[in-house]
């Protein structure tokens, strides 16, 4: 079976070639995805900062001079337009309640959005050593990757609505995305076909 013409040479290419390309688009990929890891503990670690920042304003200004700040500064509209208090609730408690809200549904996830990263980062790090895509650490390493993606187009819709039943607060951290949905049916189809690969690449390594 003749393999892939070069774009530019316009040469055949021999395997040694393909499998440095492929390292090598690997070894991008791999660099972009650790700036990611770099960015989403960043991110987790501003978070808890800003919650602890927080705390700290209400122990020192205490409630009276709290609630003034509240309201004054219009902190609740910073959870977002989609922010609903109930009528008459005291604007510590909304705010305190609209943030263990926001607190729980952005860690949640940016720690699901992290599981995605270090799965793909494991794809990618096992296409650098081996040259090889399909495989079965792949495999399983795509299928987290699509397991991640359908919860991150979830997680944040139910555990808003959770809050909401709980608290009457309403805070709009994610939406439900549909489209998001059907990518990540398709990465896990893709993670089938990537089973399917391995084994043919299996039985025509026995055959040679």
């Amino acid at each position: 079976m003749p393999l892939p013409i070069h774009p530019k040479r316009g040469i055949y290419m021999n395997e040694v070639e393909i499998q440095s390309k492929i390292k090598q688009n690997a070894k991008n990929v791999g660099i972009v995805l650790t700036i990611g890891k770099i960015l989403v503990v960043f991110v987790i670690v501003l978070l808890f900062l800003t919650a602890a920042l927080t705390a700290c304003i209400y122990t020192v200004g205490g409630p009276a001079e709290f609630s003034h700040w509240i309201v004054s500064e219009d902190v609740l509209s910073s959870f977002g337009v989609g922010t609903s208090v109930p009528a008459g609730m005291d604007p510590t408690t909304a705010f305190i309640q609209a943030s263990a809200i926001f607190l729980v549904s952005a860690t949640v996830y940016l720690l699901t959005f992290a599981g995605m990263i270090w799965a793909a980062a494991r794809i990618f790090a096992e296409i650098r050593e081996s040259g090889v895509p399909f495989t079965q650490a792949n495999a399983r390493s795509l299928k987290h990757v699509a397991i991640c993606m359908a919860l991150l187009c979830v997680v944040p819709v139910i555990i808003d609505s959770i809050g909401w039943y709980i608290t009457g607060i309403s805070v709009t951290v994610g939406y439900l995305s549909i489209e998001g949905l059907i990518v990540a049916a398709v990465l896990y189809c893709l993670a089938h076909i990537f089973e399917y690969g391995t084994l043919l690449q299996k039985q025509a390594d026995e055959t040679l």
